[in-house]
């Protein structure tokens, strides 16, 4: 009876073992000091849904640009391990009604704020210091 116990006891610490690895890889894949250059269609800034907005990286020059329902932007980024540091950006300056105005302040806020990226499996998340504050997508052109 104590020898089966043991047995199981090995198996499960064998288990944990495997597990624990597999969870390292996975958070390993996360963790990383890149963005793919391309288009990007944003889901939610701060909270708040977004529709049919997207932005573009060029990785190779550090460079984000994109265009809200008002006006386009953009400039540089840098990246040093998972931290990004975003801006500033040049903008257009026209006027448009409240309610894209409100939505751009907040796009604008949160490339300001963010601090932290994840980048997996084509969805690309901002956060601030305390939450996450912009969620994209990744568009693959279909060829």
């Amino acid at each position: 009876m104590a020898i089966n116990m043991k047995k199981s006891l090995l198996l499960l610490v064998v288990a944990i073992v495997f597990s624990s690895c597999n969870e390292t890889k996975k958070v390993a894949d996360i963790a990383t000091d890149e963005i793919p250059s391309g288009r990007y269609e944003m889901m939610s800034v701060q909270g708040a849904p977004v529709y049919k907005l997207e932005f573009e990286i060029d990785a190779s020059e550090n460079k984000i640009s994109g265009k809200t329902n008002c006006n386009t932007y953009g400039g540089n980024y840098t990246i040093t391990n998972n931290e990004i540091k975003i801006g500033p950006l040049a903008v257009t300056k026209m006027y448009c009604e409240e309610n894209n105005m409100e939505e751009e302040r907040r796009i604008f806020e949160a490339f300001e704020n963010a601090k932290t990226f994840v980048y997996d499996n084509n969805m690309f998340i901002l956060s601030s210091e305390k939450e996450i504050i912009l969620r994209a997508f990744r568009i693959i052109e279909k060829k």
